[in-house]
């Protein structure tokens, strides 16, 4: 359970943060609200606690239908059966450096086990979101789970500048919002993602919260399938780090 709360936030002090999982849930229901900015506030406090030590994963509990029944996905999604993971990094490069990979056509730089990812850029344009207006884009996701799985699924992600204290920072959300399958036993039933990145000098920093219901021959394993959005988060994190900063020392 991701329990934390905020110790330093811009809410008056006698107002107690909301825990760090309802806050997701609720960016995810007010993404294109103006509710988001007060959020993403909130949670940029909390990154700021934690990141020293908190380059690992956390579990999450899934949000109630009350946070998501305004997003399009299937009708057999199971929010009880869906997993949950959140990550937080610290990675090399600007954040500028990052919003420019976003708008590219071939995400699979990201992580060499996608076959395929490759983005469509719904509403907004290269030229747009670098003058810092907002971007849609439709991701045809082929990810290889090894063993001759392939899961075909699409994704659709919304990404944002939004204006906090410390100055723009980039909200990203995300929703599978068609059932995929490899096979008969092996599928994902549908998934979220809040993403946000915040600038911290020529670094980034970068929180990742994912949720997925996946089908497979493992069975019912919840705590596999968390560490496996874990796992994920962290080998997409990375590899887009290499590809925007190069090698570390």
């Amino acid at each position: 359970m991701l329990l934390a709360f905020l110790f330093a936030c811009s809410a008056p002090p006698e107002e107690t943060p909301p825990e760090m999982e309802e806050l997701t849930w609720m960016m995810l229901r007010d993404f294109g609200t103006d509710e988001l900015a007060g959020e993403a506030e909130y949670l940029a406090a909390w990154i700021d606690e934690e990141i020293e030590a908190a380059e690992v994963g956390y579990e999450v509990e899934t949000p109630a239908m009350a946070y998501v029944e305004d997003l399009t996905f299937s009708e057999n999604l199971e929010l009880g059966n869906m997993s949950g993971g959140l990550v937080i990094k610290r990675v090399r490069g600007t954040l500028d450096a990052y919003a420019a990979v976003m708008t590219e056509v071939d995400q699979t730089f990201a992580d060499d086990s996608y076959d395929k990812w490759e983005r469509t850029l719904t509403n907004g344009s290269e030229a747009a979101w670098a003058d810092h207006e907002d971007l849609v884009a439709d991701d045809d996701i082929e990810k290889n789970g090894g063993f001759g799985i392939v899961l075909p699924y699409p994704s659709l992600r919304q990404y944002k500048w939004v204006t906090l204290e410390r100055g723009e920072v980039i909200v990203s959300h995300a929703v599978i919002y068609e059932e995929g399958w490899a096979d008969d036993s092996n599928g994902i039933v549908g998934g979220f993602t809040i993403e946000v990145l915040l600038p911290d000098g020529e670094d980034t920093i970068w929180l990742n919260c994912t949720w997925t219901q996946v089908i497979s021959i493992v069975g019912d394993n919840p705590d596999f399938y968390t560490d496996q959005i874990i796992q994920g988060s962290t080998a997409v994190m990375a590899g887009t780090e290499l590809y925007v900063s190069g090698p570390g020392e």
